[in-house]
């Protein structure tokens, strides 16, 4: 009975969505350099600081272990792809006092938003690059490890980012990515019994398709980094629950009103089902016996010795 529960609870119902889906999606945009919101796109930024900031109080002490296990070391060149408010980068500072970190990242007010955030210990330590990992902004054959985090999932392009992450790593050097599969996105318990709730994840996949990114990307991303020219494919899962960290640190994950309103935004069609998820969520925390777990993968690849270019 146990394994039973936690099998349907674990596993979504969820679906690839079809080039004509695509097609129809409302607020549909191939042509964006990322899926993720764009400046002024979300209707309560403090909302989403909150929900990254305690995204990565939650999981980072494993995170950090496995990541030196993948080959992180404290006196490493690390570029960050998609470094956002900051917060990893924090992080990675305190992990690599005699290395540097290089943060790439397209959003401008998430880059100012780390500038006012961030103090390296050295000043040298640090270097923030406004650009897209799809572009060749920084200079080949530099980088000791290169790190990504929850990134690639809006990043139209997968195989070419990793080609071009491959591109600045040194010979030798480690590519990290974490990132998610909608299909094994973590569980509830007590589990709701909400029809809606695999609507409203099928409705986020197929947005975020439609924009380029890709919410079931962790079936894949192995077989991405080896076209892309990584060896030695590694992969770890990080599960996060309640019970390690704190429903209040979790919670703002399954704040859905805020993490599902630009996508009401542009199709009211979601309204309805979101707006009973939301309410379901909201009842969700608010129980006594509420336990949470996320689940996230680490994939590390390695660029042959041999690659230099």
């Amino acid at each position: 009975m146990t394994t039973q529960t936690v099998t349907q609870t674990v596993t979504q119902t969820v679906t690839e969505p079809t080039a004509e889906q695509i097609d129809q999606t409302p607020g549909a945009d191939i042509s964006r350099p990322s899926s993720y919101y764009k400046p002024g796109e979300h209707h309560a930024p403090e909302n989403e600081i909150h929900r990254l900031r305690q995204q990565v109080a939650a999981s980072w002490a494993k995170e950090a272990r496995i990541l030196r296990e993948f080959g992180l070391t404290e006196d490493a060149d690390v570029l960050e792809i998609g470094s956002g408010p900051g917060y990893i980068s924090e992080r990675l500072l305190e992990e690599i006092p005699a290395g540097t970190l290089t943060c790439l990242e397209l959003n401008e007010d998430l880059i100012e938003h780390a500038r006012g955030h961030l103090t390296p210990a050295r000043e040298d330590q640090l270097n923030i690059v406004q650009g897209s990992v799809l572009e060749p902004v920084l200079p080949a054959d530099s980088f000791d490890l290169a790190h990504a985090r929850l990134v690639l999932q809006h990043v139209p392009g997968t195989v070419e980012a990793l080609t071009e992450i491959h591109r600045t790593l040194r010979p030798g050097g480690k590519v990290v990515v974490t990132d998610v599969d909608d299909a094994l996105w973590g569980l509830l318990h007590p589990q709701p019994d909400l029809p809606e709730w695999d609507e409203v994840v099928n409705l986020r996949i197929q947005l975020q398709k439609s924009r380029g990114g890709n919410r079931l990307l962790g079936r894949e991303l192995g077989q991405f980094m080896k076209a892309a020219g990584f060896t030695d494919i590694k992969v770890e899962a990080v599960a996060i629950s309640s019970e390690e960290v704190g429903m209040d640190v979790l919670a703002p994950q399954l704040n859905i009103r805020s993490r599902t309103a630009a996508m009401v935004a542009v199709n009211p069609a979601a309204e309805r089902p979101c707006a009973v998820v939301a309410d379901a969520m909201d009842a969700f925390v608010a129980r006594p016996d509420a336990s949470m777990m996320l689940v996230f993968f680490m994939f590390s690849g390695t660029k042959p010795q041999a690659d230099a270019r």
